[in-house]
């Protein structure tokens, strides 16, 4: 007896879902690799960003994409796409430092709490509406996001809260990102989005750097194999995943993938580095999941009742 064959939406389902999962894996080990290398945190960014621009550059050149670069499309959005270039390398700046001044842990737990900056973004600059019950889920994740900053501040000090603030800043400098790709990204090959985004981050990182006299140049091979493992894994595999997944499904739903993050990234640095969080940490990391998954499903709900009201099936995850 033959099985019926797989329905064309059941199949988008399926790819979007391991895309997601290949996205979480990736991206779950950008922060080890982070603190595995003893460059300054802007450095670490630059070349990020920069090698991750080459490698999709390169992809992108394999494809043919490069006679997108004629289109309209790209021409008008080319500034937009250079704006979000800045916000990915204020993010990173931002988040990168914080994993020095706090644990992996609380620092990939509090920026990933950008979906609560994307829902309400989504109300203001897409117009997918938050519903008002959704306004709970904020408030429990606010609440566990104090927590988990309160605790860091009582049993670390001041040092760990400053990348716990920097984390939450760098989380919604991430919302911001997401919101970006999702309005500007549709009808751009993602290797020329990508592209024009890294490169952009790469020269704004640049420009912080010299600023701020901080020294660009890195020969150290440990070093560069670390800054081409980030630019391959958590940015062309994990982050340029991200970006394509914004012409597929709405920014909530790739926001809410980053959750998985925190979980992969704790286990890491649990068996890498010795960072067990302690109970107070692991009840703000619970009640910050509790907040940010009501948010999602009150959402993904409301979408599901407008694309279709009769059936309440969705083409979308």
């Amino acid at each position: 007896m033959h099985e019926p064959p797989l329905k064309e939406e059941d199949s988008n389902r399926t790819q979007i879902g391991m895309l997601i999962l290949l996205s979480i894996t990736m991206m779950s080990s950008a922060s080890i690799l982070i603190r595995f290398s003893n460059s300054d945190p802007l450095v670490i960014v630059f070349w990020r960003t920069l090698y991750g621009a080459i490698v999709m550059a390169s992809l992108g050149a394999v494809r043919g994409n490069q006679k997108f670069l004629k289109e309209p499309l790209f021409k008008k959005n080319l500034p937009w796409l250079c704006a979000i270039g800045v916000i990915l390398s204020f993010h990173f700046s931002a988040w990168f430092t914080s994993l020095f001044l706090t644990t992996i842990a609380a620092s990939v737990m509090l920026v990933n709490i950008s979906p609560i900056f994307t829902a309400i973004f989504s109300t203001i600059v897409l117009g997918e509406s938050l519903r008002r019950k959704s306004w709970i889920g904020v408030v429990i994740a606010v609440f566990g996001a104090f927590t988990l900053a309160w605790n860091d501040l009582v049993s670390a000090g001041t040092g760990a809260l400053m990348g716990d603030l920097l984390a939450i800043v760098s989380g919604l400098l991430l919302a911001i990102y997401f919101i970006g790709g999702r309005k500007y990204a549709r009808g751009i090959p993602i290797a020329v989005y990508t592209s024009v985004v890294y490169i952009t981050a790469a020269g704004t990182t640049l420009v912080l750097c010299l600023m701020l006299n901080i020294n660009i140049i890195v020969f150290d091979p440990v070093e560069i194999l670390i800054f081409l493992a980030l630019a391959i894994f958590p940015t062309a595999l994990g982050h340029s995943v991200n970006n394509y997944l914004l012409t597929l499904v709405p920014a909530y739903v790739v926001s809410s993938a980053v959750l998985g993050e925190p979980i992969g990234a704790t286990i890491l640095a649990a068996i890498f580095l010795g960072e067990i969080p302690n109970p107070i940490s692991i009840l703000g990391f619970a009640i910050i999941m509790i907040g940010i998954s009501l948010v999602l499903i009150v959402m993904a709900s409301k979408e599901k009742r407008e694309s279709n009201p009769l059936s309440h099936q969705s083409d979308e995850v």
